[in-house]
């Protein structure tokens, strides 16, 4: 996040020995302590401190409940992350453009050791306690990091090539010395660990309920921490079943549509297999992101505020080879707003398997990951200056510690990507059948995710049924669907709240437009949603209710009228002469102007 000037220890890493989450334990303990005893809610002056206060005191308190009984920091490792992906992204982060920077790199190098060999403790603890994640949960991870060392550690000299001046080589030196040496032991140390000593281990299982310890309120707390609902599994696998039947029906009628009347399973089996929906490379892949984000970015002004839009840039690049086959076909990772540090979003675009990657599902992908989605929001929240810091900053990473950690706000969060795919029709997308299809099986996966995240969890499904349920029901290839069953497997719940939260921001919609009729203004309902931030889907709602309310009242009192007059100049853009880098930074790929 661009803040490590602000840092009050000299770690170059966050430890993960055993000792630090005790430490950590007791520092929360404290700070609830020093809340209940100095802060009294009713004094706070706000609404907003009063939401800030209550959203505080729970992060803490969840915190304090579930690290001790569930202890999921043992499952520290898994296909999506670990070691293995995090110190390569924190050496990209890492800046050095200053003598102290760079000073500071030799630190995180030297530190390399010490976590690989804390995390190697953490993950024996969890043998010994039963806490560890099924063995499918770490295919690939072996080859993984062999390849990392077989391929020089790249990722960690690539930062400090060319950074260091002359007089500055004895610290360029001992950096290249600690890569060739330490580190690269520690790597391979810790791969044959995995291979020898702890894969061959891991459970069979593949259900949270009855793998975990006290496995079935692991679960329904995964769910929770994740949904921010009390949902039960039941109750979401059969929301999940009402949710496939309903897309389903809506598929049908777009395979009608493209002239497959009867026969949607053999528009489906086009659609993955023909040839006109395959990229020509990864770089072409990436160029038709770029195009469709370009041609959402002068449209956004039809939904949103033109001031509430982030100022922050995103850039669009292919998803590093390393993990890419790990990977899903795209996520977005967050930018840094600090002044010190700026950096934007990366879309990352999965080019491996590239038959794969069917180009009729990029428009409801880039409105997921991008604009819209994750990008605009992340970016409105990093850019707030009205939200205190632990609101406005959020940590998007180690996903394996639910709930044993401070929220994602899952529902939140990925609630509103998935809402975010809904809108293409009103940011002038989807205009051919195809495009339609496409974002109507990324909708009918994330309500598969439903069925088959419960069923696999808490019904007793296989990896088999898991995957043959998502090949009925959607037009993901097989490489993907396999992909998508073992990140359910990996992560207990998380896949969920896609669906739970989109179908929560929809309700929220149709109340605000059914109360408000034509007083309901689409920017002024987004500014609601996204400038609070994330939170749980029940504190979303009353803020929406609110907003009814106020608005409502204000017709009232202005006899109906709420005309602001004439919008101003900035108000009635279009973009339409803009080249597109002006609007999407990084998207144009002409130096000609």
């Amino acid at each position: 996040m661009g803040l490590l000037s602000t840092r009050r220890s000299t770690h170059a890493l966050d430890p993960r020995s055993l000792a630090s989450f005790q430490q950590r334990l007791e520092w929360l303990r404290a700070a609830l302590q020093r809340v209940h005893a100095n802060v009294s809610r009713d004094d706070l002056r706000d609404e907003q401190e009063q939401l800030s206060y209550d959203i505080y005191v729970t992060q803490l308190s969840d915190y304090i409940r579930f690290t001790p009984w569930h202890k999921s920091y043992l499952c520290c490792l898994n296909r999506l992350e670990g070691p293995q992906t995090d110190l390569p992204l924190y050496a990209r982060y890492l800046p050095t453009k200053t003598k102290e920077e760079r000073a500071f790199y030799l630190k995180f190098l030297q530190a390399i050791p010490i976590q690989l060999g804390e995390v190697i403790n953490l993950l024996q603890t969890g043998l010994v306690e039963n806490r560890t994640p099924p063995k499918v949960s770490l295919d690939g991870v072996v080859p993984q990091v062999r390849g990392m060392i077989n391929g020089n550690l790249e990722a960690f000299r690539e930062p400090i090539r060319n950074a260091f001046p002359k007089d500055e080589a004895k610290i360029l030196e001992a950096c290249q010395a600690q890569i060739d040496g330490s580190v690269t032991q520690a790597f391979a140390d810790f791969a044959d660990f995995l291979q020898n000593e702890y894969i061959p281990h891991l459970r069979e299982d593949i259900s949270a309920v009855t793998g975990y310890p006290d496995g079935k309120q692991y679960y329904q707390d995964c769910l929770a921490f994740h949904t921010t609902t009390s949902m039960t599994p039941d109750e979401i696998h059969e929301l999940g079943l009402s949710e496939v039947e309903r897309v389903r029906q809506e598929m049908e009628a777009i395979a009608a549509q493209a002239g497959y009347g009867g026969r949607l399973d053999d528009y489906l089996e086009h659609l993955r297999t023909s040839k006109v929906y395959e990229a020509e490379s990864g770089q072409a892949l990436c160029s038709l992101f770029r195009d469709i984000t370009g041609r959402i970015a002068p449209a956004m002004l039809k939904l949103f505020h033109l001031e509430t839009l982030p100022r922050m840039p995103f850039s669009i690049v292919e998803t590093p080879s390393a993990h890419a086959s790990m990977a899903p076909a795209a996520y977005y990772l967050a930018g840094s707003t600090n002044q010190s540090a700026s950096r934007p979003g990366i879309f990352y675009v999965n080019t491996s398997e590239l038959p794969t990657r069917r180009t009729y599902e990029c428009e409801a992908l880039a409105l997921h990951e991008a604009i819209p989605g994750h990008h605009t929001q992340g970016s409105i929240q990093g850019e707030s200056h009205n939200l205190p810091a632990f609101r406005q900053m959020q940590e998007d990473r180690r996903y394996f510690e639910a709930p044993c950690r401070f929220p994602f706000y899952t529902g939140y969060i990925e609630g509103w990507g998935l809402h975010s795919e809904t809108l293409g029709e009103e940011l002038g997308l989807y205009t051919k059948p195809e495009s339609k299809m496409g974002q109507l099986s990324m909708e009918a996966l994330r309500s598969c995710r439903l069925v088959v995240d419960t069923g696999m969890h808490a019904m007793g499904w296989t990896l088999d049924e898991a995957l043959h349920f998502m090949l009925e029901n959607t037009a993901m290839g097989k490489h993907d669907a396999a992909t998508e069953v073992a990140r359910y497997v990996t992560w207990p719940g998380q896949a969920t709240a896609y669906k739970v939260g989109e179908r929560y921001l929809r309700k929220l919609r149709t109340m605000a437009e059914t109360e408000l009729a034509e007083k309901f203004d689409p920017r002024d309902f987004y500014d609601v949603v996204l400038q609070v931030g994330p939170v749980p889907l029940d504190t979303l709602e009353k803020l929406v209710r609110d907003y009814i309310q106020e608005t409502s009242n204000r017709t009232a009192s202005s006899g109906g009228d709420l005309s602001e007059g004439e919008p101003g100049f900035l108000e009635q853009m279009t973009f339409f002469n803009w080249c597109k880098c002006c609007v999407v930074p990084g998207s144009c790929q002409s130096t000609a102007r």
